[in-house]
């Protein structure tokens, strides 16, 4: 859960219409992180807290 926390989803919209698809950012560095190196964050989440 502490993986979660680092970053956080920006979806950019135009009168309240969605544009395109979310984006996750690095809280700290600010760099946009891929959908990949989101699916093994979250991967690697469920296997930590089913062990």
């Amino acid at each position: 859960m502490e993986k979660e926390q680092q970053y956080k989803k920006v979806l950019i919209t135009v009168n309240d219409k969605p544009i395109g698809k979310e984006i996750w950012i690095d809280k700290v560095t600010y760099r946009a992180v891929s959908s990949h190196e989101m699916s093994v964050i979250g991967r690697s989440n469920t296997e930590a807290s089913a062990g």
